[in-house]
């Protein structure tokens, strides 16, 4: 099994695992901590996120990069790792500070702040920047696997009131730092004891930041929201709401981001060795198969929510089921996206598209945020999460469309379009029959689903009938 085999089913089986984490833990946080403790984790964790991301500078992904440039040179890539390190150690001194006296202003989430630092300060001692950059994706893999088993057992053992908000955020503060801290024990395997020259932190700090701009943009973006809630409704309930929408819309993703991971290295590939037609003709398959996916996902979301919530999260997350509504059409905007950001403006390395997009995206999304939450309270950032998608979307096609030709896309989105608004229409139709249980959502997802393939294969769909043929040579292989 080569490398790159070994990393994409690690990395499978852990975006399969983070996929069922939310799904057993969310029911049972719902009934303990409620909507305001939850709310107050959610802000903290989400402030806690913006300050370390900002003061590290892009510096993961640098060093990472650089690793893989120089580990062919032992000494040398040694010698980066000890200089990169020693900047994530002063850059974390400054966030730790910056961290504290914003702590003390945000005088009611003063001791929530303080307990979550524990996991501030693991962001920073975080080292499997150096794994990724090796190739290397089991240690980085195991910790985020240890990290997250910890957490799950904590919380089923430890949190059972809304008073255990604190503990939670120490829970998950403590878990990520004993997992970073593991991962070390694994570093001498590649890098070895050596001085670090300070005279090139200049240009290493140089080199984060040339990376630290999309990743910036794509923080405020996606954190931004549940801060600005907090902010000007004053109501940690409402930022409950937004995350846990935001979270039962983003579970589908995952597939469909496995995607983008598997098909990034090959158009990067095929741009070095300037096969350009190959590259058009992977985006067009990506691009089919992902809103195949998408559309009808979106649907079956929006046809669920109702039966769904109330059972799920309990009748205190009632308002949820309104966000999940106007925020599920972002699995179509994402999977797009997803396209044209990670797997083609990536990996040709046209990075400044992507930081007009992002940075597009981040401002809007704060001025519609502006505009509408003092009105509208979490539903109205949805709407801000959604426009913002879209706009995003938008930029980077107009800017794909110019290199490469994206119009077969359109009659398949049509299409997937109507099979989804039939689908939808069918559930909504059970739905009205349907008391909210477990098995009224699994019934919904059965018909749902069986609805988009009786369309699909009564069309002939391309995609639909690919996928059979794949699945049977699949049974068909282990049978032998």
């Amino acid at each position: 099994m080569n490398r790159i085999t070994k990393n994409y089913i690690y990395n499978l089986l852990y975006q399969m695992f983070v996929l069922l984490v939310p799904i057993v833990t969310a029911p049972y946080l719902a009934r303990t901590l409620g909507p305001e403790s939850q709310g107050i984790s959610s802000y903290v964790v989400s402030v806690s996120n913006v300050v370390s991301s900002v003061t590290l500078l892009g510096i993961y992904n640098y060093g990472n990069r650089q690793i893989a440039y120089e580990r062919d040179n032992p000494k040398k890539m040694s010698q980066t790792f000890w200089e990169v390190l020693y900047i994530r150690f002063i850059l974390g001194f400054v966030g730790c500070v910056i961290y504290i006296i914003l702590a003390l202003l945000l005088k009611d989430y003063t001791k929530y702040f303080l307990i979550y630092s524990v996991w501030l300060i693991a962001s920073y001692l975080d080292c499997t920047w150096v794994y990724v950059g090796l190739e290397d994706m089991k240690p980085p893999v195991v910790k985020n696997f240890i990290a997250k088993l910890l957490t799950v057992v904590g919380i089923f053992i430890l949190i059972k009131r809304p008073e255990d908000v604190s503990l939670y955020l120490f829970l998950l503060g403590a878990s990520v730092l004993v997992a970073n801290m593991l991962a070390y024990t694994q570093l001498n395997k590649y890098v070895s004891r050596c001085k670090a020259d300070a005279s090139n932190f200049a240009s290493h700090i140089k080199g984060s930041l040339q990376l630290f701009l999309p990743t910036v943009a794509t923080l405020i973006y996606l954190q931004v929201d549940k801060i600005m809630i907090e902010a000007l409704t004053k109501e940690t309930s409402q930022v409950s709401f937004y995350d846990n929408a935001e979270k039962i819309v983003t579970i589908p993703l995952t597939f469909i981001t496995v995607l983008s991971t598997v098909m990034m290295p090959r158009i990067a590939n095929e741009f070095q060795n300037k096969r350009y037609e190959n590259i058009q003709t992977f985006l067009i398959k990506a691009g089919k198969i992902s809103l195949y996916l998408a559309f009808p996902m979106t649907a079956g979301l929006i046809g669920i929510a109702g039966c769904f919530v109330p059972w799920y999260l309990g009748s205190q997350y009632l308002p949820v089921i309104s966000g999940i509504m106007i925020i599920a059409p972002i699995v179509i905007g994402n999977s797009l996206e997803g396209i044209s950001g990670k797997q083609y403006f990536t990996a040709t390395n046209q990075i400044n598209v992507l930081i007009k997009a992002y940075f597009s995206t981040a401002i809007l999304n704060v001025v519609i945020n502006a505009l509408l939450i003092p009105k509208f309270g979490f539903i109205g950032a949805a709407i801000a999460t959604v426009i913002s998608s879209y706009i995003c979307v938008a930029i980077q096609y107009f800017e794909l469309n110019k290199q490469m030709k994206m119009a077969a896309l359109i009659p398949c989105a049509i299409k997937y379009f109507l099979f989804s608004a039939i689908m939808y229409g069918v559930i909504a139709l059970i739905t009205t029959q349907l008391k909210p249980n477990p098995i009224s959502t699994i019934v919904q997802v059965i018909v749902g689903g069986l609805v988009y393939v009786l369309l699909s294969a009564i069309t002939r769909d391309e995609v639909f009938l690919e996928m059979l043929d794949k699945g049977l040579k699949m049974l068909r292989i282990r049978r032998k």
